[in-house]
C-alpha cells in the first residue's frame, strides 16, 4: 500500500535526501496550506500552515546554496552565496511590494537585521555560554562584524536623515542612486573577501564547518533543490502575503509587529537553527558571523534589490525610514557592539540580547 508521503512526494524527489528526517517530513506542510488557501480556512489558520511551510523550503534553498557553492569554485562561490544567502528574505519582501505592503516590508528589513543580532547571535551566546561558560571571540571576526553593522546602520540612517519630504518621484530616484551605490559596495565587498588573505582564511574556517553538516548531493541534484525551493518560497509566500491584511484585520495585530517580528522569523529559522546548533558544537565564531553576514546581506544586497524591482510592479519603495525603525536600528547594533568589542562573551550578554529583542516585540505589538 502506498504511503501518504509517497504518493505526495515520488521516489525520486525523496531520493534527492539524505534520508527522511525532521526538515522533508515539514515539507508535508505544503501540500496541507494549498489546500487550506484553496478551500478558504480560517486566515490565521492559513496564515501559521504558510509560514510554518516556508522553513523547510528556506533549510533546503540554504543547503542547495552550500553544496553549489563548493562544488563550483572559489570565485563563483562568492557570487552565489551573495546572490541566495537571504533569499527567503528577499523572495517574501518582493511578493509583499508586489501587493503593495510597502511599509511592511521596511519594517521586515529592520526586523530581519535586529533579529540576527539580537536574536539569533543572543541565543547562541545564552546556549554556548550556559554549555561552555566563557566564550571567546576571534578578532578578526568582531572586527568585520562591527564594521558591517556600522555599514548597515549608515544604509539605512543616512538617506532616512538627509532626505528632504520632496516629491514621491523625488526620493525614489534618489533612493534608486543609493541603492546602486549599495549593490555596488556588497559585491566590492564579497570580491575583497575572496582576494584578502586574512579575510580568506576565516571565510575559508567558516566555510568547512559549514561544509561539515551540508548534504552530500551532487551539482545536479543541488540545482534541482534550489529551483524547486525557490519555487516553493514564491508560492507560499504569495499564499503568506494574501493573509497578512486579513490577518491584521481579524486579529488586530498591529502591522509593525507583523513586519517586524513575524516575517523576518519565518525567514530565518533555518538559520537560526544553524547558528544555534554550532554555538552547541563550541563553535561562537561561527554563530557571529552567520548574524553578522546575514545582517550586511539584508542592508547592503536584498535592501536595493527591493528598491531597484518596486518599480516593475508600479510600485513606489524607496529607503526612508521612520524614527522607530531608525531608533530600534541603532539601538540595536549598540547593544550588539558592547557585547562583541571586547572579544569574549558569556550566557548573561547572550541573556540581555535576548531580553532586548523581547522588549522591541512587545512594543511593536503594542504600537
Amino acid at each position: 500500500m502506498q504511503s501518504v508521503t509517497d504518493s505526495l512526494f515520488p521516489k525520486k524527489i525523496l531520493s534527492l535526501f539524505p534520508r527522511p528526517g525532521f526538515w522533508q517530513y515539514l515539507l508535508l506542510l505544503i501540500p496541507v496550506t494549498i489546500i487550506a488557501y484553496q478551500a478558504h480556512f480560517p486566515v490565521v489558520m492559513t496564515f501559521i500552515l504558510a509560514a510554518a511551510a516556508l522553513v523547510p523550503l528556506a533549510h533546503f534553498l540554504g543547503e542547495a546554496t552550500e553544496v553549489i557553492s563548493d562544488k563550483t569554485g572559489e570565485h563563483l562561490s562568492g557570487i552565489i552565496n551573495a546572490t541566495f544567502g537571504n533569499a527567503a528574505e528577499l523572495v517574501i519582501a518582493i511578493v509583499a511590494i508586489k501587493s503593495g505592503l510597502i511599509d511592511i516590508v521596511k519594517y521586515s528589513l529592520v526586523g530581519s537585521i535586529i533579529g540576527n543580532i539580537l536574536l539569533i547571535l543572543g541565543l547562541s551566546l545564552f546556549v554556548g555560554g550556559i554549555k561552555f561558560g566563557n566564550l571567546r571571540l576571534s578578532p578578526v571576526i568582531t572586527g568585520t562584524t562591527t564594521i558591517h553593522l556600522s555599514m548597515a546602520a549608515m544604509c539605512f540612517v543616512v538617506p532616512s536623515v538627509f532626505a528632504k519630504e520632496d516629491s514621491v518621484l523625488a526620493l525614489n530616484k534618489y533612493s534608486v542612486g543609493i541603492a546602486v551605490v549599495l549593490l555596488l559596495v556588497y559585491f566590492v565587498g564579497v570580491f575583497y573577501s575572496m582576494v584578502n588573505r586574512e579575510n580568506k582564511e576565516a571565510s575559508q574556517v567558516i566555510h568547512e564547518d559549514i561544509e561539515a553538516t551540508a548534504p552530500k548531493w551532487s551539482l545536479r541534484t543541488s540545482l534541482i533543490v534550489l529551483i524547486s525551493a525557490t519555487v516553493g518560497l514564491v508560492y507560499m509566500s504569495e499564499i503568506l502575503v494574501h493573509q497578512i491584511e486579513p490577518l491584521v484585520e481579524a486579529t488586530h495585530i498591529p502591522p509593525a509587529f507583523v513586519g517586524l517580528i513575524i516575517l523576518p522569523l519565518v525567514g530565518n529559522v533555518a538559520e537560526h537553527s544553524v547558528a544555534v546548533g554550532t554555538a552547541m558544537k563550541n563553535k561562537i565564531n561561527l554563530s557571529l558571523a552567520i548574524a553578522a553576514e546575514s545582517s550586511v546581506q539584508i542592508a547592503l544586497f536584498v535592501s536595493p534589490v527591493c528598491v531597484l524591482i518596486a518599480g516593475l510592479f508600479g510600485q513606489n519603495f524607496n529607503l526612508i525610514f521612520n524614527k522607530i525603525e531608525l531608533i530600534t536600528l541603532a539601538m540595536s547594533i549598540g547593544g550588539t557592539w558592547l557585547v562583541v568589542h571586547d572579544n569574549k562573551s558569556n550566557w548573561w550578554e547572550g541573556f540581555s540580547l535576548l531580553s532586548f529583542y523581547l522588549i522591541i516585540a512587545i512594543t511593536a505589538y503594542f504600537l
